[in-house]
């Protein structure tokens, strides 16, 4: 990963996260530049993708839960485009199927 979760301005449960996924695939994915300084949503891309993405956020799920948005390079049809309320494993393994390691 292109940056150290800890030192970013998030929420310390996407900063957990994001660590966790690092160990697990931080060569396939990196933290894309900040939009804006939303505390609550971080953006990931593809290391080789640009359009290979997924914004993972905080806003409207249950504590302790993630939602996750996957962009794709291409419009993919019956892909699934956004999940809901994943407990951190869930999380981590849809973002790893997403960015294939």
């Amino acid at each position: 990963m292109n940056t150290n979760p800890w030192s970013l301005p998030k929420d310390r449960a996407l900063r957990r996260l994001l660590v966790s996924l690092d160990e697990q695939i931080g060569e396939a994915c990196d933290i894309a530049p900040d939009q804006g300084d939303d505390p609550a949503i971080v953006t990931l891309r593809h290391a080789e993708l640009e359009k290979l993405r997924a914004h993972v956020y905080l806003h409207g799920q249950r504590p302790g839960t993630y939602g996750v948005f996957f962009e794709y390079p291409h419009p993919v049809p019956g892909m699934l485009e956004t999940e809901e309320n994943l407990p951190l494993a869930k999380a981590l393994a849809s973002l790893s199927l997403h960015f294939d390691a």
